[in-house]
């Protein structure tokens, strides 16, 4: 039986909608027919604003634990409904890491003009260190549950190869190609020393980090498949400890001398071991992981960014020097051309290639591309400095993290006004 339509409204408005089923009291003296009544407590029906229905979508939530969050929050936009309101710190906290490109922005104008300031991040271990911090609140925000829906379904289950093959292909050739055409030639103009080669080493392994840390808030903002994005994020983390190596060996050649062995344990020291120790943590204690998850963001925001300003004031006295070659752009000009570049060549193809040549939908194909064009700098900056590499290739590293989150965000931006344009239910 279809509810009467004062309890649909009632039902919408979010009151108790049991009276409109409730027989009428019959009048004295007139009898009334038996009638069948619907049951005071909604179970089968479809209409988005039933009670019943919102009190399973709030259920849902409640049980959505970690980081899955994004995940219910893009589902709940789309369903339109009413979504729980999240206490105060949780919101101030999300505005804040909104604000990534601006932190990351901000710490590499600091290193610029005041290098002074973040000299600190560069001494000992401190910069690995809070690499594999990051890392670690990553594992903690993890559980073996929260992708059975990707995996269980044969049609999303085939993006995950598909997604992990266009992060560890397109990227690390587009740096490749960017990098033998516009860094490796260059040498200094006074000294004529080959520069060249320690900025071409940064960006290859720009290329070859996939995994960025802020992809998944960036596929929630596009209207994407944020569960997918947080999916092929762990799946190239985990394999970015063995594959990295082995591409940046095969991309950088006799370019650069590069122990391929040094990149595997450095990747195993800050990437697969605290992301393993955060899964784990979490299986142990997910009331503790949980509450921690809360900050884990925001935290990992200030850390990049502390990275990123940290390897600028250590090559501050270059940077601002610049030093154009005859005719040429400058040193920083040129740097920056070049990652801009090799990430903007990162989110086309992949778009293009799951969407043209694969036949994947849209949003499976904004998830990739997105997955695809923002990289873990921070973890290319690391492997610089673990191999025992010129701070100059440090560089791509710390420009990358602020570019691929500016174009990220201006990408999903796009996005967004185009869904709004079309309206709901057309992406």
């Amino acid at each position: 039986m279809k509810p009467p339509l004062v309890a649909i409204v009632a039902a919408a408005a979010g009151l108790d909608s049991s009276w409109a089923f409730a027989p009428p009291t019959p009048l004295i003296g007139v009898s009334t027919a038996p009638r069948l009544h619907a049951p005071a407590r909604c179970c089968a029906c479809t209409f988005e604003g039933c009670a019943g229905e919102i009190s399973r979508r709030e259920t849902r939530r409640r049980r959505t634990p970690g980081r899955t969050r994004l995940a219910s929050s893009a589902s709940s936009e789309a369903d339109d409904g009413p979504t729980l309101e999240a206490p105060k710190i949780d919101r101030v906290l999300s505005k804040l890491t909104n604000l990534f490109p601006l932190f990351v922005l901000g710490s590499a104008i600091l290193g610029s003009f005041a290098p002074g300031t973040l000299m600190w991040v560069n001494e000992g271990n401190v910069i690995s260190m809070m690499l594999a911090g990051v890392m670690l609140g990553t594992g903690m925000t993890l559980e073996r549950s929260d992708f059975a829906d990707i995996l269980s379904n044969p049609s999303r289950r085939a993006s995950v190869p598909a997604g992990v093959l266009c992060q560890f292909l397109l990227m690390p050739l587009a740096s490749s190609l960017v990098g033998r055409t516009l860094l490796l030639p260059y040498r200094d103009p006074s000294t004529m020393e080959h520069l060249g080669r320690h900025l071409f080493l940064g960006l290859v392994l720009v290329g070859c980090s996939p995994g960025g840390t802020a992809s998944n808030l960036v596929s929630l903002i596009a209207g994407a498949d944020v569960a997918l994005s947080v999916l092929l994020t762990t799946c190239s983390t985990v394999l970015a400890s063995v594959v990295t190596p082995m591409l940046t060996k095969v991309l950088v050649g006799s370019a650069v001398s590069v122990s391929g062995m040094a990149l595997c344990v450095a990747c195993a020291k800050v990437v697969l071991g605290p992301v393993a120790v955060g899964v784990a943590l979490n299986e142990c204690a997910p009331k503790v992981c949980k509450w921690v998850s809360r900050w884990t963001p925001f935290a990992s925001v200030i850390l990049v960014s502390l990275i990123c300003g940290g390897v600028v004031s250590n090559n501050s006295h270059m940077w601002m020097a610049g030093g154009a070659s005859a005719g040429g752009p400058s040193l920083p000009s040129l740097i920056l051309l070049s990652v801009v570049l090799t990430h903007s060549l990162g989110f086309a193809a992949g778009y293009l290639v799951p969407k043209r040549a694969l036949g994947f939908p849209e949003r499976t194909a904004r998830t990739i591309s997105i997955e695809t064009g923002m990289q873990n700098s921070a973890l290319a900056v690391v492997l610089a400095k673990s191999v025992g590499a010129d701070p100059l290739s440090y560089l791509p590293g710390a420009l990358s993290a602020t570019a691929h989150s500016c174009l990220g965000s201006a990408l999903a931006a796009f996005w967004r006004a185009i869904d709004a344009r079309k309206g709901p239910g057309r992406k």
